[in-house]
């Protein structure tokens, strides 16, 4: 087994929690060049799905995630800014601008709020101390947050946490 190797944590009772008790789901596994080639040869269209995969798994480690609905946000106010964009009158464009702000803003939101739900549960409830780099989150988003849900799965499935 793994170094890493979880213990039963406390609960708040004071009393050991039951293994069967905080048996959380693995992360999605796969690879995340995979991810990024399936994006690249559907025009982004899986990576958006992808993105609804990981919000849910993070939905399941952490009830208060919104993760979800950001990117629900995200999907509507990039199409309305594409919808926007079309339109022949120069108000309207800058309409468009204003919305697609608002989409990546909304993007942004969303991977954050996974890159908090993970660091929270890898930290606290599965103590693995999990690091993530603010700036890759920022640069990379959904494939570096998904480097490292393989790396858990991968953990969790018995192996060892490579680096």
């Amino acid at each position: 087994m793994s170094d890493f190797q979880t213990e039963p944590f406390t609960g708040q009772a004071g009393r050991p929690v039951p293994a069967a008790e905080y048996a959380f789901p693995a992360p999605p596994k796969l690879h995340w060049a995979f991810v990024l080639l399936f994006s690249v040869f559907t025009l982004g269209i899986f990576m958006i799905v992808w993105m609804f995969i990981q919000s849910s798994w993070a939905r399941k480690i952490d009830a208060a995630s919104h993760a979800t609905a950001q990117f629900v946000g995200y999907v509507v106010l990039f199409l309305l800014s594409q919808i926007f964009d079309l339109a022949s009158s120069e108000g309207l464009k800058a309409v468009s601008v204003l919305f697609l702000l608002g989409s990546y803003i909304a993007f942004y939101f969303g991977t954050y709020s996974i890159r908090r739900s993970m660091l929270d549960h890898y930290n606290n409830m599965e103590p693995m101390q999990l690091k993530l780099s603010a700036a890759m989150t920022f640069f990379f988003s959904t494939f570096y947050l998904q480097y490292h849900m393989t790396r858990i799965a991968r953990w969790k499935a018995g192996g060892t946490l490579a680096s």
